[in-house]
């Protein structure tokens, strides 16, 4: 079936069976099969392998290294095309205008009917991991797994190539503003050791939108501020400003300042509402927890607004690739909505993984231009799809292979299937422990040991209780098509689809995993607060 085709559909019938596609089977040294798409597109011929998940990381290699192999698409004036990339963090599905008519986003409602909707994105249900996912290529489980805390000594591996490096080999010029939370106890781990030239912005998790103190950890004298601008303390800018107001500044500066009709650039930006503390920005009117919530989406709102008309004024839009998402889904506490999945942050459950997310901007071809997608696209894709446009390699040096596949066929047009069947929502290993988890393949979804913040919270979180969960003494299973909002196990009906995905999910234990350092020592301030204190109480690599 060639690329305009509709896949397979997977049912409990030929769930079991080794061969998932009747059309074209092919299996290799006696254990594993693949499946192969042939098109012609520019007059070259193009194969795209995705495995199955019990095929071996050459497939998927295979596939990547053609998609880079092809040429950069370059626009009329002869510029490979701008990427601008916002991360909101904690934004629920339902906490936009374009999904809740409750909410007043309209900048961000107008670039995404506009462009074209991502319905079935998914990304990790923690920021780091995340981040991590996005800035890797990588699932979750191999670079990072936890949200560590600004005093552990830890940091994604440096022997991946971030995104932004892989970028800058081709002449991107690369900038970030916002939250890094990718490791800084040794400048190596800092962002511009990583592929940014330039960045501005929160090292560690989170901090107070007003003070832009930490809200993670206190030193013997005091609460360190968590404001940097390149590898320095922002000491002249603590304090003075609301940080999404200044992070938006900023990238508006960086994209004022650049030649856009002499190299590409790539603009990280990293917002950190409607993240906790839920503070409004000086000078809203708004004192209950819900307006101070929605005020802060709107302060999003701005920033974005503010970031697409500097692309306007610098007549870049047209060259440039717009792509918006979260994070992870709306946190337990806050006045954000899931709805109408169930779960949250820190959870496997739709409302912690699948969150909104669309790509504008004038790159993207006008005829998909006001499409939505159906889909599944993982946070894992962006550095394929995003390294495939701009004519950059896939990374797969590191610990483990890249899990990235190229979609912009698929956004862009060019094919009715996003390529993606199977998604490792999250795979935890812990010494004598069963691993705990969701997998999804096809329609199904499993998930596999105790899973916490499984109510269906509906409009508000923020009462919600953390404490109900479900799977605890036998996996679930979900038809996620049928069922999005994840309702009615399917376990007992399936018993084979079960089996199938529990012997899928079990043999993920033998690949690699990021290790996690657990001991008390870990936790422990050591002597960064004494660097901290020294640098004037900003935190800063102290190894």
């Amino acid at each position: 079936f060639g690329p305009s085709d509709d896949p397979p559909r997977i049912t409990s019938q030929n769930i079991t069976s080794r061969h998932m596609l009747p059309t074209i089977s092919l299996q290799l040294a006696a254990v594993t099969s693949f499946f192969f798409i042939f098109s012609v597109t520019d007059g070259l011929e193009s194969h795209h392998c995705e495995s199955l998940l019990t095929a071996p990381d050459d497939g998927l290699v295979l596939l990547q290294r053609r998609a880079a192999a092809r040429s950069s698409r370059v626009s009329s004036t002869g510029v490979r095309p701008s990427i601008v990339f916002i991360l909101v963090d904690d934004l629920g599905y339902s906490d936009l205008g374009y999904t809740n008519p409750k909410m007043a986003t309209p900048n961000i409602d107008a670039l995404a009917k506009g462009g074209v909707r991502l319905n079935a994105f998914y990304t990790a249900s923690i920021c780091a991991p995340a981040r991590a996912s996005l800035l890797t290529g990588r699932y979750s489980y191999k670079v990072l797994q936890h949200n560590y805390m600004p005093q552990q000594i830890w940091g994604v591996d440096l022997g991946y190539t971030m995104l932004p490096a892989a970028l800058r080999d081709i002449g991107y010029r690369t900038h970030m503003v916002g939250k890094w939370h990718q490791g800084f106890y040794k400048s190596d781990f800092l962002p511009t050791h990583r592929g940014f030239e330039s960045f501005f912005g929160y090292l560690a998790g989170g901090a107070d939108h007003l003070t832009q103190e930490m809200n993670e950890v206190e030193c013997p004298w005091g609460i360190p501020v968590g404001l940097t601008d390149g590898e320095l303390p922002a000491k002249t800018m603590n304090g003075t400003v609301y940080s999404d107001t200044a992070f938006a500044d900023r990238a508006v500066e960086l994209i004022g300042s650049h030649d856009f009709s002499s190299e590409p650039m790539f603009l990280l930006v990293a917002l950190s509402n409607p993240h906790a503390p839920f503070q409004a920005p000086p000078g809203t009117k708004a004192s209950t927890r819900d307006e101070i919530y929605k005020s802060m989406m709107e302060a999003v709102d701005d920033a974005v607004s503010h970031i697409t008309k500097a692309l306007e004024k610098a007549k870049a839009l047209d060259n440039t690739l717009l792509i918006f998402t979260s994070d992870n889904g709306a946190a337990l506490g806050s006045s954000g909505s899931n709805a109408p999945f169930r779960g949250a942050k820190y959870s496997n459950w739709e409302g912690g993984i699948r969150v909104p997310a669309f790509v504008a901007g004038g790159f993207l071809p006008e005829a998909v231009r006001g499409r939505s997608l159906d889909g599944i696209i993982s946070m894992t894709d962006w550095y394929a799809t995003l390294a495939g446009i701009a004519g950059a390699k896939v990374d797969h040096k590191g610990p483990a292979n890249s899990d990235s596949i190229d979609q912009w066929r698929y956004i862009s047009g060019r094919s009715s299937w996003s390529g993606r069947n199977v998604l490792v929502h999250d795979h935890v290993v812990s010494p004598g422990e069963p691993a705990v988890g969701a997998l999804r393949l096809g329609k199904w979804k499993l998930l596999v040991g105790q899973q916490k913040r499984a109510a269906l919270y509906g409009e508000s979180l923020s009462d919600a209780d953390s404490e109900i969960s479900a799977c605890d003494s036998a996996p679930c299973l979900f038809d996620i098509e049928a069922d999005p909002t994840e309702s009615a196990d399917k376990a007992a009906e399936h018993p084979e689809v079960v089996q199938n995905l529990l012997q899928r999910f079990e043999k993920i234990s033998g690949e690699y995993h990021v290790p996690h350092d657990t001991s008390e020592e870990s936790w422990e301030l050591r002597d960064c607060c004494d660097v901290w204190g020294k640098a004037g109480g900003f935190i800063a690599p102290w190894k």
